[in-house]
């Protein structure tokens, strides 16, 4: 559901589109996303003479981050640290941060230390397992069950009697079984040092900078960024819809004439088949699409038509297009619209963290 927040408005004339590769229809140049995509979901690619690896994000971290710095524009990378505490993966684990962390949110490059999260439980015949219940971000279940039997074989790995994967429902569960005599904590220190238990994730924060200019961006500047793109996004937004409510509400004062002179105008448009527009233009100085607009309805309806409903209506998009206007007129209340939003989408979809920073030096 939250993928349908990156195109949202899309139809509003938010985002500029380009003809795609045959140039048989059109594409937009980029997506008028509700929230930073690219810290939330992270992104990694290679392209010629650059590659990008960013890491996800936890959604409500980046709102408060993201609110915080519209307040404050001058907020220092620290500050804003203690809302992002670093990355969170999907499949959890244990984030070791401090100071490399910092460094990669500061230049947009480093490097962090992820971890499995692994219990020991003792069998009843007292032997043990080593039960892990969260990866790395990335690592292959099949892989590290392969990596301890090539281990075990080659006999770089002792004491380990087999190795299998029980997840299920979502929820991940590998269990290493040991046999008698075994050091639990000594196998797992093994398992971190030689297979992929233990990883570390490098950061290489680069991007396209207003679809052209590849930059290596620190967490700050891409929130800036963000919050540059949103500013246009909600000043189009609204431009559009003043425009529709204007459009509408000229179309209303129409219908509200011919209201006022409904008899005259049935008349009209009766005796005049060819040029009737003109000549209710002529009468009730209507504009040329006030005027086709109630030619357009038949006369049953045009009799029909409820007066109060009108101008309720028109009541109503009045009001709008006073608020839009002054939405446009201030660019403070575009921010103020901007969080609105944002902390709506924390509402609607924030969850806990999942991955679980240790050595937060903030």
């Amino acid at each position: 559901k939250l993928s349908n927040e990156m195109v949202r408005d899309i139809d509003k004339d938010t985002v500029n589109w380009d003809p795609n590769f045959d140039e048989s229809r059109k594409e937009p140049r980029v997506l008028p996303s509700r929230f930073p995509n690219l810290l939330v979901n992270g992104s990694s690619g290679i392209a010629v003479g650059m590659a990008t690896n960013i890491p996800p994000h936890n959604l409500g971290e980046l709102v408060d981050a993201t609110v915080a710095q519209i307040d404050n524009p001058e907020i220092t990378l620290d500050e804003l640290m203690k809302y992002v505490k670093g990355p969170d993966f999907p499949t959890g684990a244990e984030v070791y941060g401090g100071a490399p962390m910092r460094q990669a949110y500061a230049t947009g490059k480093g490097s962090v230390t992820i971890r499995a999260v692994a219990n020991i439980e003792e069998r009843k015949n007292g032997r043990y397992n080593i039960v892990i219940t969260e990866v790395p971000y990335g690592m292959s279940k099949e892989g590290f069950i392969e990596k301890v039997r090539e281990l075990v074989m080659a006999k770089k790995l002792d004491h380990i009697a087999d190795a299998r994967d029980e997840s299920a429902r979502g929820k991940i569960r590998i269990v290493v079984e040991l046999k008698k005599d075994a050091f639990p904590k000594k196998i797992l220190n093994q398992l971190y040092k030689m297979t992929g238990l233990q990883t570390a994730f490098h950061y290489n924060m680069l991007a396209l900078v207003d679809g052209v200019q590849p930059r290596i961006l620190g967490l700050k500047e891409i929130l800036a960024e963000f919050i540059k793109h949103r500013q246009v996004v909600t000043r189009r937004r609204t431009e559009f819809e003043l425009k529709k409510a204007k459009e509408r509400a000229h179309i209303l004062e129409g219908l509200k004439i011919a209201l006022d002179n409904i008899d005259e105008v049935i008349a009209t448009i009766r005796a005049s088949y060819d040029d009737a527009d003109k000549q209710l233009m002529q009468k009730f100085g209507l504009s040329e699409i006030q005027a086709n607009a109630i030619l357009q309805m038949q006369l049953r309806r045009l009799q029909g038509l409820e007066r109060d409903k009108i101008e309720e209506e028109l009541k109503q998009l009045h009001e709008l297009i006073a608020k839009l206007e002054a939405i446009l007129a201030d660019e403070n209340e575009i921010l103020r619209v901007i969080k609105e939003e944002l902390l709506a989408l924390k509402d609607k979809y924030g969850d806990e963290r999942r991955s679980k920073i240790i050595n937060h030096e903030v």
